[in-house]
């Protein structure tokens, strides 16, 4: 370990075991409240089968750990509460919101038992276009598709060559995984075509070289009776996180209401009411999408921007705090709700 990250480690340590780091965030969050922003929660051996991010993926026992706490030290609210308090102006004490972006099957399966063990609310946004289907985002399926083609290096040179990363080819499986990773961050300032047409072609060349890609993985997303048994559990809130996943600023302001108004209607139909709360793709928006999304009848929307929510704050571009893995221990997860890193 980084002799720069040990000494983060001790010092967190040493200010939590003797209480001055729970002073700094009583202190800090006065009158304020902190929105938490999960994606996934998969067990160890299952983070290793996925081409997610690490920075949106925590283990159970880290959520566990998380959750208590929340409920011990905080005041959780439910979407409706939190929405209200905005609303009037005051937030409660303590005040915090869970959310979940994406939809992700692993909410179902690892998350909501340990939601409903400590009876604590959550809101979890779901990107329409993908419930209930055997897809997964651009990011994964790329990823997962690069991992096959490297597998391959006298074929596949001259791809990773035109995506100026040639040099991943011949890293060890445990090194070429995190490396792909970051060619996948490379790539998201492209137009979305661009990207769509890198998929087809990653995947026209497998054919071509007769490798298989397996469906076996946990990158899958809810379905929709799953979707609804979430609705139903008594602790999660439905919101929407549009159809497409597609980042609103690449989209024009008409395929933005469509977006809004078709995840709306489909939530829906399933659901039986339509979403009052939506989070951004990838936290990409505008004060003229901010605008557009509340005249869609949306009562809150939530960013990717890292902060903490202040009474009177634009209910339409909320801040959170994003959480994974790094913050597994008690004054990591403290140290991150109080913005400290």
């Amino acid at each position: 370990m980084p002799a720069k990250r040990l000494l983060k480690n001790f010092l967190v340590a040493l200010t939590y075991r003797t209480g001055l780091l729970q002073g700094y965030l009583r202190w800090k969050l006065r009158g304020q409240a902190v929105v938490l922003m999960y994606h996934r929660v998969l067990p160890r051996e299952l983070m290793a089968q996925s081409f997610s991010t690490d920075a949106i993926v925590v283990s159970p026992e880290t959520f566990r750990r998380h959750i208590r706490m929340l409920r011990e030290r905080f005041n959780p609210l439910s979407a409706d509460e939190f929405a209200t308090a905005l609303q009037a102006g005051k937030l409660p004490p303590r005040a915090c919101l869970v959310t979940f972006d994406d939809g992700w099957e692993d909410n179902l399966l690892h998350a909501l038992p340990i939601l409903q063990e400590f009876s604590v609310p959550a809101l979890l946004f779901v990107a329409t276009d993908f419930m209930g289907s055997d897809r997964s985002f651009w990011q994964e399926t790329l990823a997962r598709r690069l991992f096959a083609a490297a597998s391959v290096p006298k074929l596949s040179t001259e791809l990773f060559r035109e995506l100026g990363n040639e040099q991943v080819l011949g890293l060890p499986p445990t090194e070429l995984k995190p490396a792909i990773r970051r060619i996948i961050d490379q790539l998201k300032a492209l137009p979305q075509p661009q990207i769509d047409a890198l998929l087809q072609r990653v995947g026209d060349l497998l054919q071509q070289w007769q490798i298989t890609v397996s469906g076996d993985h946990p990158d899958r997303f809810l379905s929709w009776p799953q979707v609804r048994q979430l609705h139903d559990s008594g602790v999660v809130c439905i919101g929407s996180h549009c159809c497409s996943h597609t980042p609103l600023t690449k989209l024009t302001l008409e395929q933005v209401r469509e977006e809004l108004q078709r995840s709306k209607t489909l939530i829906a139909e399933h659901l039986g009411a339509p979403p009052l709360d939506m989070a951004y793709p990838n936290g990409n928006h505008s004060a003229e999408i901010a605008r557009t999304v509340e005249e869609q009848g949306y009562r809150t929307a939530y960013t990717t921007i890292r902060g903490h929510v202040e009474p009177g704050r634009d209910a339409h571009r909320l801040h959170r705090v994003n959480m994974n893995e790094d913050v597994a221990s008690p004054g990591l997860f403290l140290s991150r709700l109080a913005g400290i890193f």
